[in-house]
């Protein structure tokens, strides 16, 4: 398929996801969402793909809901619609190359990615509250990681408080700083090490961590456990130790 609001490219085994509403600081509308929902879906079913990188073009990663449209009466499908990687059920490695500005309901797609990383020049915000729209689901979500007061206090502050790269790293909302021109050299270097793993483990490893979210610790390990054991029976679970045995690169065979 081709796609109008973004670029999709796929290149040595990695899907590479860009927003292309520059002017909009990449603001997702309808169009943009049900293009997602089927990116997504492809994605997903390539064999060939182990690893995605989001990023968005411009000065913007994303700004969240296109509020003129809301304006205008378009129906927000953010709700139901599968366009961000976990509600579309992509369990494959995906990184999110936050590359400016990141808003509101732009938290969606670095909260349900795997390795979120950033640009010096990144901004974080959520603007809800001053557009008079209630802050969730993506500060209950990242107070999981970042804490209840820190995340609270994002989504009090509104459009009026915008925090740094630096301060994003240090509350955990991304694992790594880049200077902006290194940033998708990053990320594709990341993405590059992480394809050499076994896709069957890495899709078992972000499942178990992913789903024990919802879950207390015991129970989060026994769901785990039981993954794990499913995990046993492929023939990633020989190959592995067999080619380290071997001292050879180990043939991964995609399923």
């Amino acid at each position: 398929m081709s796609y109008e609001m973004i670029d999709y490219e796929k290149r040595n085994q990695i899907a590479h996801i860009t927003f292309n509403r520059a002017e909009k600081l990449n603001a997702y509308n309808k169009q943009m969402m049900e293009e997602l929902v089927e990116i997504w879906k492809e994605f997903a079913a390539d064999p060939d793909l182990r690893v995605a990188i989001i990023t968005g073009k411009g000065k913007g990663f994303c700004a969240g809901f296109d509020l003129k449209e809301g304006a205008a009466g378009v129906e927000d499908i953010s709700s139901f619609a599968p366009f961000t990687p976990k509600k579309s059920g992509v369990l494959k490695p995906v990184i999110c190359a936050v590359n400016g500005i990141c808003a509101g309901g732009g938290f969606r797609f670095l909260l349900e990615s795997d390795i979120p990383i950033c640009s010096d020049n990144a901004a974080f915000l959520d603007p809800h509250v001053s557009v008079g729209y209630m802050s969730q689901p993506e500060m209950v979500i990242l107070s999981r990681t970042t804490g209840y007061f820190n995340a609270l206090r994002i989504a009090l502050m509104g459009q009026y408080e915008r925090l740094p790269a630096q301060r994003a790293y240090d509350l955990g909302i991304v694992t790594e700083v880049v200077p902006q021109d290194q940033l998708l050299a990053r990320a594709e270097e990341l993405a590059n090490t992480i394809r050499l793993n076994a896709p069957g483990a890495l899709r078992s490893t972000i499942e178990g961590m992913w789903k024990g979210l919802d879950l207390g610790l015991s129970e989060a390990t026994q769901l785990s456990g039981k993954i794990s054991d499913l995990h046993a029976t492929t023939p990633e679970y020989v190959e592995g130790p067999l080619a380290f045995s071997e001292k050879r690169k180990p043939n991964w065979q995609v399923g």
